[in-house]
């Protein structure tokens, strides 16, 4: 074992990359074929040829899914595991983030592969712990199993712990912030958007982006080295809600902003707490907590990874 935790089990030339076609996925194959590792892409349908890239069409919800995931992965080094449900109800989450998960780590175990590299994400940790004006760090508590914020965070949560109870040589859980690029700026943080209008929170606020090639290039490093760690990661220096705003607006949307108190929203939310669960996500006290009040971030640099700012040149939060 080397100093920094990893197996010496020689180098990491291959890797399975779940999730291949998604945003992040498709960033992720791009730095693992800059890093020289030979690919394999697993998607819902086959890709077009790409030198250092093998195709695997799965579906991962499906428990027959393990064997051809488990013959996919001979020769593998790790497994990149990014496919996970972004959105709707707890079922929608149990099927693909937690089943998903279920079948990668059987077909790992089948297949011999000793890696895991998770994509989590910020949304795991509680906000509800953290003073409104206060720092979310690295320590701070995960999302409750029992009171869950959402089915997003309760599913993220659930997936590390699968993870983690693996029993695999290394595991990294990587919790990125909000993953963007210049063509996807929009995320529930910058506020409500109705029609051609955008009602933004506190401007000033700090937002907890990473840029798509930072995230890509620490899920690949994460691999090469087999690290056994869990990283929150958000780009060097975090901009403003309005400047990311600002950048937004550059694509012609939104045509106009205007200002929303979120302590108008907060209290809305704590009279409404009774039928909470039948509203809207900004208008449940948990979730307007998590994206629109005022906190900040504070999370330590990743060690042992040398990872590119590709952020803009935006307003930075003091």
């Amino acid at each position: 074992m080397r100093s920094d935790g990893a197996d010496a089990m020689g180098a990491v030339t291959r890797v399975l990359i779940t999730g291949a076609t998604g945003f992040i996925g498709r960033a992720t194959v791009d730095a693992a074929l800059g890093a020289g590792l030979e690919v394999v892409a697993v998607q819902r349908q086959a890709g077009i040829d790409r030198t250092g890239v093998t195709y695997v069409s799965a579906d991962l919800t499906v428990r027959d899914s393990v064997k051809s995931l488990a013959s996919a992965m001979d020769g593998c080094d790790g497994v990149i595991h990014l496919a996970a449900a972004v959105s709707g109800n707890a079922e929608d989450h149990a099927r693909l983030t937690i089943a998903g998960t279920e079948h990668v780590i059987a077909a790992m175990k089948h297949a011999g592969v000793g890696h895991l590299t998770l994509a989590s994400s910020l949304a795991v940790y509680d906000t509800s712990k953290v003073p409104i004006g206060a720092a979310l760090t690295d320590s701070t508590p995960r999302v409750s199993a029992d009171r869950p914020r959402d089915a997003y965070s309760d599913a993220k949560a659930k997936q590390e712990t699968l993870a983690l109870n693996a029993g695999f040589g290394s595991v990294t859980l990587l919790r990125p912030g909000i993953v963007y690029d210049a063509n996807h700026l929009w995320n529930a943080h910058l506020g409500v958007a109705v029609g051609p209008f955008l009602f933004r929170s506190s401007p000033d606020d700090p937002l907890p982006m990473c840029h798509v090639q930072r995230c890509a290039a620490a899920l690949v490093q994460a691999t090469t080295q087999r690290l056994r760690d869990t990283i929150t990661l958000v780009d060097p220096n975090l901009p403003t809600r309005r400047a990311v705003i600002a950048e937004l607006q550059k694509t012609g949307w939104p045509k106009l902003v205007l200002p929303l108190s979120w302590r108008v929203l907060s209290s809305a939310a704590h009279v409404l707490g009774p039928v909470s669960s039948k509203l809207p996500g900004l208008l449940r006290a948990s979730v307007l907590r998590q994206r629109l009040l005022p906190i900040t971030y504070r999370f330590h640099a990743p060690e042992n990874l040398d990872l590119p700012d590709a952020s803009p040149e935006w307003e930075v939060a003091t």
